[in-house]
C-alpha cells in the first residue's frame, strides 16, 4: 500500500474515532426535564370550528369529527389545514358525499378573540347505491330476522351511500349470529366498489350463517348443585335439543335468581367444548342460608315509628317450599303474619301460598283484632297480568266510633295486577295497576257484600328532568250489608299516600261516636317534579283530591283538596320524599308535614 494511501486512511480512522467521541460527550438532545415539560405543557390558545353550507347529519358528522382531534394551537393551526381538510373529506364520504368543495378559512393572528377555523363546505352530489346485493346463506337464511336487518338498513339500490349505516348492518349480522348460536357465521364478501366519475357505488355483502347450534347437556358443578336444580325444574327453558339462544339463556338465569333460593347462579355455556353443534351448559349453585332474619326500623307521617322483624326459609326442601314470617308494630298497629309458599310449576309464576295473620289496630275511632287465614292460587305464566285467586277467612271484633260488634266473613277474593316500567328506583316513565275484588254471602258468613278497589299509578317524564306522577283510587262496597261490613273492610281518606294536608285516614263519614268510615272511595294525585339545582334532587308541586263517602250526592261537601309541595332526593336505595300539604277545606286551613322513603313508583 502507498505511504499517501496509509496516511489518508489514519486520516479517516482518526476523523471517524472524534466523532463518535464527540456524539458521546454531547448532552442528550432532550433531557428528561425537557420531555416532563413538554408532557406538562398545556395549550392555552385552542382553536375551534364552525362548519357552514352543510346542516343536519352532514353538519354533525363533520363537527364531531373535527372536535374528536386533539387540541391545535391558534399559533400552529396552519400547519393542519391539510389534516383538518383531510378529516372533513372523511365525514362527509362516510353519508355518501364524495365530491365536496371545502374551503378554510384560519383565525386571523393579530385578533385575539378570534380562534375560529370557519370551514364552509358545498358538498356537491351525493353518491347513490347502483347495485346493492345483501346475501344470507347457510341455515340463517330461513330466519327472517336477518332478512329484516338487511330490510331496516337503509342499504337498497337508488339510495345515497351511507357507510355508517353498512357497517352498523354487519355489525348487527354478527350479533345476531352470536346470540343465536350461529357460531361459524363470518362475512364471505363486504366490499363497496365507488365508480366517481358515474357518481355511483355497488354495495356487496354476503354472509354466512353456517349451522345454528343447540344447546347440549346441562352439566352440574357437583351433587350439591344438582340437588339444587329439582327445586327449579320448571323454570328450565334450555332443555337438550332446543336451538341455542343467549335470550333464553339469559332467561333461565334471571329465572333462578328471582326465586330466592340461591346466593349465586352460575351458568355458562362452553362453546368452545361443542360437540355435533350441542354447546354443553356448566352449571353452579350456592343456595341461601336455611334461615335469613331481618331487623328494621322506619318513621313515616302517617304511622310514626316502626319497628319491623322478618324471618325467612327460604327453601324447605326439594320441591321448593319456602316460609316467611313477618312482624310489625308501630304506635297504631301491630301486625303479624306467616307465608307458605308452594310452587305448582314455575316457582316464580305458578305457585299456591297460604297466608296467616293477626291484626290489632287502635288509631283515630278504630280499636280492631283482626285475624286471617287464606289460601292463595297465583297464575302469572300466561298474559300480562298477574293474577290472585284466592278463598279468604276473617274474623273481627271491632269497636268503630260508637259501633262495636264482631264478624265472621269467608270471602272468595281475585286480585289482578300489572306493572311496567324503565327500571330502577326512579324510573322515567311507567305505570302500575291493581284491581281487586272480594265478597261475602250471608248463607255462610256473617254479612251479604261485595267490595272492589282500583288503583292506578303512573310516571312520565316530559323532558329528561322533570317528571309527572298520577295516581287514581275508587273503592266500592255493594250489597245488603254494605253498611255494616267490619272497619277493615270500610274506607278512610287521608295521608301521604291519599290526600296530603289531612291526617292519616282521618277523613270518613261519622257517627255519634266518632268516624264510621264509608262505602266510597275517590282519591286523585297530579304531582309535577322538576329539578332544583342540587345534584340527584327534584322539586315537587303537587294537588290532591278526593274522598270517603256513604253518597255522591252531596259530594261538594265531602270533596277535599290538599294542594302542596314538596322536595325529592333520589338515593340507589330508593327516593326520600318530604311534602308540605295543606289542607285547604279545613277551618283553619290544616298544615302537615310528610315524610316517606322508598320508591315512588
Amino acid at each position: 500500500m502507498a505511504v499517501s494511501e496509509k496516511t489518508s486512511l489514519m486520516h479517516a480512522l482518526g476523523v471517524a474515532f472524534l466523532t463518535v467521541v464527540g456524539l458521546l460527550s454531547m448532552p442528550a438532545c432532550s433531557s428528561s426535564e425537557e420531555i416532563i415539560e413538554k408532557q406538562a405543557s398545556v395549550i392555552t390558545d385552542p382553536v375551534s370550528f364552525q362548519v357552514n353550507g352543510v346542516s343536519g347529519d352532514l353538519h354533525s358528522n363533520v363537527l364531531t369529527t373535527l372536535n374528536a382531534l386533539p387540541p391545535i394551537s391558534k399559533k400552529r393551526v396552519f400547519v393542519f389545514g391539510r389534516e383538518i381538510r383531510d378529516k372533513t373529506r372523511q365525514a362527509l364520504r362516510a353519508l355518501g358525499y364524495y365530491q365536496p368543495k371545502i374551503d378554510i378559512v384560519f383565525p386571523k393572528r393579530d385578533d385575539a378573540q378570534d380562534h375560529s377555523v370557519k370551514i364552509t363546505i358545498d358538498a356537491g352530489k351525493p353518491l347513490f347505491i347502483r347495485v346493492c346485493t345483501v346475501q344470507i346463506l347457510g341455515e340463517g337464511a330461513r330466519y327472517q330476522i336477518f332478512h329484516d336487518l338487511a330490510d331496516k338498513s337503509g342499504l337498497a339500490s337508488y339510495q345515497r351511500i351511507n357507510h355508517g349505516a353498512y357497517e352498523d348492518l354487519k355489525k348487527a349480522l354478527q350479533d345476531t349470529a352470536m346470540s343465536m348460536g350461529f357460531f361459524d357465521a363470518k362475512l364471505v364478501s363486504s366490499r363497496i366498489l365507488v365508480h366517481q366519475a358515474q357518481n355511483v357505488a355497488d354495495v356487496e355483502l354476503i354472509f354466512d350463517t353456517g349451522k345454528r347450534y343447540k344447546f347440549g347437556k346441562l352439566r352440574p358443578k357437583d351433587e350439591t348443585t344438582a340437588a339444587l336444580l329439582v327445586p327449579a325444574a320448571g323454570l328450565m327453558t334450555i332443555n337438550e335439543g332446543r336451538n341455542y339462544s343467549s335470550a333464553l339463556l339469559n332467561e333461565y338465569i334471571a329465572s333462578l335468581n328471582q326465586t330466592n333460593f340461591y346466593r349465586s347462579v352460575d351458568i355458562v355455556p362452553k362453546v368452545n367444548e361443542a360437540e355435533n353443534y350441542e354447546v354443553p351448559i356448566d352449571a353452579a349453585l350456592e343456595r341461601k342460608a336455611d334461615n335469613l332474619m331481618r331487623l328494621g326500623a322506619g318513621y313515616s307521617t302517617d304511622e310514626g315509628p316502626r319497628v319491623l322483624f322478618e324471618w325467612d326459609k327460604p327453601l324447605l326442601n326439594q320441591y321448593g317450599h319456602s316460609l316467611s314470617s313477618k312482624a310489625e308494630v308501630s304506635a297504631l298497629s301491630q301486625d303479624a303474619q306467616i307465608v307458605y309458599k308452594i310452587p305448582r310449576d314455575d316457582p316464580n309464576l305458578d305457585y299456591y301460598y297460604i297466608n296467616a295473620a293477626q291484626t290489632h289496630t287502635d288509631f283515630n275511632d278504630t280499636l280492631s283484632d283482626r285475624s286471617h287465614l287464606s289460601f292463595h292460587y297465583v297464575a302469572n305464566r300466561t298474559g300480562v297480568w298477574r293474577r290472585d285467586y284466592s278463598l279468604r277467612a276473617e274474623y273481627e271484633d271491632y269497636e268503630q266510633g260508637s259501633e262495636d260488634g264482631f264478624a265472621w266473613n269467608l270471602m272468595p277474593a281475585l286480585v289482578l295486577s300489572r306493572r311496567e316500567s324503565s327500571g330502577g328506583f326512579d324510573p322515567r316513565r311507567g305505570y302500575s295497576v291493581n284491581f281487586e275484588v272480594l265478597g261475602a254471602s250471608a248463607a255462610i258468613s256473617d254479612y251479604t257484600f261485595a267490595r272492589a278497589v282500583g288503583t292506578f299509578r303512573g310516571v312520565i317524564s316530559p323532558t329528561p328532568n322533570t317528571r309527572v306522577v298520577m295516581r287514581l283510587q275508587q273503592g266500592a262496597i255493594m250489597g245488603p250489608d254494605a253498611g255494616s261490613v267490619p272497619p277493615s273492610m270500610r274506607f278512610f281518606a287521608g295521608g301521604d299516600q291519599s290526600i296530603r294536608g289531612y291526617g292519616y285516614m282521618d277523613e270518613a263519614p261519622h257517627n255519634a261516636g266518632g268516624l264510621k268510615g264509608g262505602r266510597y272511595l275517590t282519591t286523585g294525585s297530579l304531582e309535577y317534579q322538576f329539578p332544583c339545582g342540587i345534584a340527584n334532587s327534584r322539586l315537587a308541586l303537587f294537588v290532591d283530591a278526593g274522598m270517603a263517602t256513604d253518597n255522591y250526592r252531596n259530594y261538594q261537601d265531602d270533596l277535599l283538596f290538599g294542594p302542596g309541595f314538596g322536595y325529592r332526593y333520589v338515593s340507589p336505595y330508593g327516593t326520600i320524599r318530604v311534602d308540605l300539604g295543606f289542607g285547604v277545606d279545613k277551618d283553619p286551613t290544616e298544615v302537615r308535614l310528610h315524610f316517606a322513603f322508598g320508591p315512588e313508583f
